[in-house]
């Protein structure tokens, strides 16, 4: 029996335009195992809230055009399912917590009602055992006096309350995976850390698998155990956090890296990676990070790099790898 909990093969996601055609996500490769929580880092624009939604088979066609070789959930093939075998799936096997904790939730029905669809929905309970199970569910996820907030409007509460009441609802089923899409979006540094515990200590006490994407490595020092770095639609790196943390092989991690505070380092000083993420329209002939990199040669600006699997496991996207150990296996 296989460990892998999801394996995504050669994703690709186009959006037709006016103008030309957008290139959202460029035949990515995504494993993860049981049990384990894997983050995809990378800025705004790289294209890692399409491919969660493309996972999830939430994107409209049209517009959007996904192409994948497979979509495997712990042995289920999802890369043919009908709408109406995905929405069985959806929130008992497989879970989504969206960045926007009001946008998500409906903000005419209270929070009570919204997580008892799911119990009722998914395992046919009556309404009294749902709200039973509704209560338990917002108290293991640390929300006060849960009997009462049950009755509560999403915006009668704080943000990282909503936060909280998304991950209730998440964990509801215990689904074999849950995908986080920046969870912390628009909190305070002190709700962030207190809504990625809760998130944490969920994942691991429950044993569920964890994809976390976010901008912010800083996020996932203390939870992923393997790092897939996305740039422009593309993976450019992939590692266990420590590797990662320790030796990044891309230009474009190590960028990352050193926007990240240290608390040891009273000197430290803050990297910025000039200019922004390309256009998805637009994007530069070569190597798509070459216009933003300090290493940038003639090569970067001709070819795009090949995934290159390192000795130790790990895989990188560049002409000029950085702390490179033993170097490197095969290309893709």
């Amino acid at each position: 029996m296989s460990d892998l909990m999801l394996k995504l093969r050669n994703l690709k996601v186009v959006f037709p335009a006016q103008e030309g055609i957008i290139k959202a996500v460029e035949g990515i490769d995504l494993d993860i195992g049981k049990g384990e929580c894997v983050a995809l880092v990378g800025e705004s624009g790289c294209g890692k809230s399409v491919t969660s939604l493309a996972i999830m088979k939430l994107l409209n066609s049209p517009p959007a055009l996904v192409k994948v070789d497979e979509i495997n959930l712990d042995g289920e093939e999802l890369k043919n399912h009908s709408d109406a075998k995905m929405q069985e799936l959806r929130g008992k096997t497989l879970s989504m917590i969206f960045q926007d904790a009001m946008t998500a939730l409906n903000p005419v029905m209270t929070i009570g009602r919204q997580i008892d669809e799911i119990y009722i929905r998914h395992n046919n309970y009556s309404k009294r055992e749902a709200r039973k199970l509704t209560i338990k569910a917002l108290d293991l996820v640390g929300v006060p006096e849960a009997k009462s907030r049950a009755n509560s409007f999403p915006h009668q509460l704080s943000g990282g309350m909503r936060q909280r009441v998304l991950i209730a609802m998440a964990f509801a089923c215990m689904p074999k995976l849950i995908i986080a899409d920046e969870p912390t979006t628009a909190l305070d540094v002190t709700i962030q850390a207190q809504v990625l515990n809760v998130l944490s200590d969920m994942q691991k006490k429950h044993h569920v698998s964890l994809l976390l994407i976010t901008h912010d490595l800083s996020v996932v020092a203390n939870m992923a155990d393997t790092i897939y770095v996305m740039y422009s639609g593309k993976i450019v790196e992939t590692a266990s956090k420590r590797e990662l943390f320790t030796s990044p092989k891309h230009p474009y991690t190590e960028g990352l890296l050193g926007s990240v505070p240290r608390l040891s380092d009273s000197h430290h000083h803050f990297v910025q990676i000039p200019d922004a993420v390309p256009h998805p329209m637009f994007k530069p002939g070569g190597c798509y990070f070459h216009p933003r990199c300090s290493y940038c040669t003639e090569e970067c600006k001709l070819k795009m790099p090949p995934l290159v699997k390192t000795a130790d496991g790990s895989e990188y996207r560049c002409f000029h790898p950085l702390n490179l150990k033993g170097g490197h296996k095969d290309a893709k």
